[in-house]
């Protein structure tokens, strides 16, 4: 019935306009009536098939010119050349005395410094791999180990490096950083103080301690290391942005815009609904790398200025001679083609509004995230926050990993990817295992491009609306799930639910930092989550915006078509003792069963709700 709105609305029936109002009326209400999708946006290729009610009751007043892509995810490249230990033949052994290093737990100020230096000294000495003498190493709560190694395996030989027991709110046993590049960790264990922690001389929430700290570096790989009893997390990542290097971040106000566009060539030129830079800006050399981003990396980010996902940027020489003209990803990075000294952006908006939209527009900028990162088979355990807080990074593997007994203070899960925002991309994170993590498994706050495949969850998932262009598949969840989004843009296949009380499917109404274009008057045309080849068995409760199950197998499963449900659909499902209840208030439901076996028992006081259709082609 949305759809048909929608094409009244924007005039696309054009085939009745020479009818008289009763006849068109009349043949509206007969295709509402079997919901025939006509749109181009309901095309084989695109696959959309809802417009949700949000989009249509006022709470989101906007559309989107194009429909939002499934990008590709970039994944690492694995093996890493660090893998092969035949070609890390000239071994450096750490000489304890020579750096005043103790392996017997005492002396953490010396001992730190020492190993710095040690890694210091394998470099300049040509070395590809350090190897560390057995024991347990007391590491300086204020001068963790520092990697800013090249090419070189770093085998910490099945040593324990532990914190020296301390009071501050946040510290790091190892950290990699910027210059990092092609190494590899391996083969060791991290404790933090928990147990031994002084939380009470300095105030705070002390959640800061961490095992493993990834600040940067390109190409890295973390193996067979075990990370536990830290204060905070035992993994943390950052997004390494440059807040305080001003090189790195050309900041774009609203006053450097205007309205029109670039041309193919570079050259400005009118378009009464894009926005352009009014003067280029000139790119650093060594500060960029070769490399830019566009984005609002103020704050929780997104996109409350420059709305739409996409955008263009114009290159130029050190002449102002016109290079290429790109299409572009907020927050990806994107190449500088060579000889490129300055760039011109284009917004596909003519200029930015709404109660989000500040002078400030975004930044031009270069990070540098951890990435390139293949991070497996290793332990997290016993970390009194989480044992991985993955604040920023692109193009991570991470698989085969056992995340057990995290949390005992707020957000106390196994996984949490959350302070990185939109600068958490390309990740892969396949063939984990959880048990007994405090507050559930796995949180994803925000991010795009992600990958969720073959885990066993044993407690909750969530996954919130931010979230870009995600999929899961072939997981094994046995905890309370919900899945929600703001684009339609993710995909569910292949998974296994069992023996748990929740799971949600929810469209998030915000309109704003969606990636979308927003026009008022318009509707944002979205897709519902679709769940392809399940299986779910005894889920004692489905909830949510929409239910649309194709190829799936359902035992002893029980919907709720609650106030928020505005679509049931069922295609080639087989059944067995399940039940749709739908409760009395709510809107009306477009309902759909097409070929499924077995039946599903409805009832409720708002059965009346329901708006059967027949099935339609795909």
């Amino acid at each position: 019935m949305g759809v048909l709105c929608a094409l009244k609305r924007r005039g696309r029936i054009s085939g009745m306009l020479t009818l008289p109002e009763k006849a068109k009326e009349a043949i509206i209400t007969a295709l509402m009536a079997a919901c025939v999708l006509v749109h181009p946006c309901f095309s084989s290729e695109n696959k959309y098939e809802w417009v949700p009610e949000e989009a249509r009751n006022g709470k989101m007043d906007g559309a989107y010119h194009g429909n939002l892509k499934a990008t590709p995810v970039a994944i690492t490249k694995t093996p890493k050349a660090t893998a092969d230990d035949s070609k890390h033949t000239r071994e450096y052994r750490i000489d304890l005395d020579k750096f005043h290093i103790s392996c017997n737990a005492t002396n953490p100020v010396e001992t730190s410094q020492g190993i710095n230096l040690a890694l210091r000294e394998a470099q300049a000495a040509g070395a590809n791999r350090i190897v560390f003498p057995p024991g347990t190493y007391l590491i300086g709560e204020s001068n963790p180990v520092v990697i800013i190694n090249k090419d070189m395996i770093i085998d910490l030989n099945g040593a324990t490096f532990r914190i020296n027991p301390n009071g501050l709110p946040k510290y790091a046993i190892f950290r990699f950083e910027h210059g990092a590049e092609n190494v590899r960790l391996t083969n060791g264990r991290l404790c933090g103080d928990k147990e031994s922690h002084d939380y009470k001389t300095v105030p705070g929430t002390h959640e800061w301690g961490c095992g493993l700290v990834f600040d940067g570096g390109v190409n890295l790989e973390v193996d067979h290391v075990t990370v536990t009893n830290c204060t905070g997390d035992g993994i943390r990542s950052n997004a390494g942005l440059p807040f305080k290097d001003a090189k790195r971040c050309l900041k774009v106000m609203a006053k450097n815009l205007e309205q029109g566009a670039l041309s193919n060539a570079g050259v400005p030129e009118p378009d009464a609904l894009k926005t352009r830079t009014i003067k280029p800006y000139e790119l650093p050399g060594e500060e960029f790398n070769g490399e830019l981003e566009f984005g609002f990396m103020f704050g929780y980010m997104s996109y409350p200025a420059v709305m739409d996902r996409y955008y263009q940027a114009c290159f130029y020489d050190k002449d102002m001679k016109f290079l290429q003209k790109k299409s572009c990803i907020q927050f990806k990075k994107t190449a500088i083609p060579e000889g490129g000294k300055f760039v011109r952006l284009e917004f596909n908006q003519p200029e930015a509004k709404g109660p989000e939209a500040p002078s400030l527009y975004g930044a031009v900028l270069s990070s540098r995230p951890p990435m390139d990162v293949h991070f497996h088979h290793n332990i997290l355990a016993g970390n009194r926050r989480l044992g991985f807080a993955f604040c920023g990074g692109q193009r991570w593997l991470i698989e085969e990993n056992r995340f057990e007994g995290n949390g005992g203070t707020a957000p106390g899960c196994g996984i949490d990817f959350e302070d990185g925002w939109d600068f958490m991309q390309d990740v892969v994170f396949r063939n984990n295992t959880f048990k007994d993590n405090r507050k559930g498994d796995l949180v994803v706050c925000a991010g795009s491009e992600m990958i969720f495949e073959g885990n066993q969850f044993e407690k909750n998932v969530y996954v919130w609306g931010r979230t870009h262009n995600y999929t899961f598949r072939k997981n094994h969840f046995m905890g309370d799930t919900g899945f929600k989004t703001r684009t339609g843009v993710a995909s569910m296949q292949g998974n296994l639910y069992e023996k748990f009380q929740t799971l949600s499917i929810i469209f998030d109404p915000k309109g704003f930092n969606d990636g979308f274009v927003h026009t008022p008057a318009k509707s944002v045309e979205t897709r519902p989550l679709r769940f392809e080849h399940e299986t779910l068995n005894d889920v004692k409760r489905i909830k949510g915006t929409y239910f649309s199950f194709v190829d799936c197998n359902l035992t002893n499963v029980h919907f709720i078509a609650d106030s928020d449900t505005r679509l049931v659909h069922f295609k080639n499902c087989e059944f067995s003792d399940c039940s749709i209840v739908y409760e009395a208030k709510g809107p009306d439901i477009d309902v759909m069963v097409d070929n499924c076996k077995g039946e599903i028992a409805e009832s409720g006081l708002g059965i009346k709700r329901k708006k059967s259709r027949a099935p339609v082609a795909e």
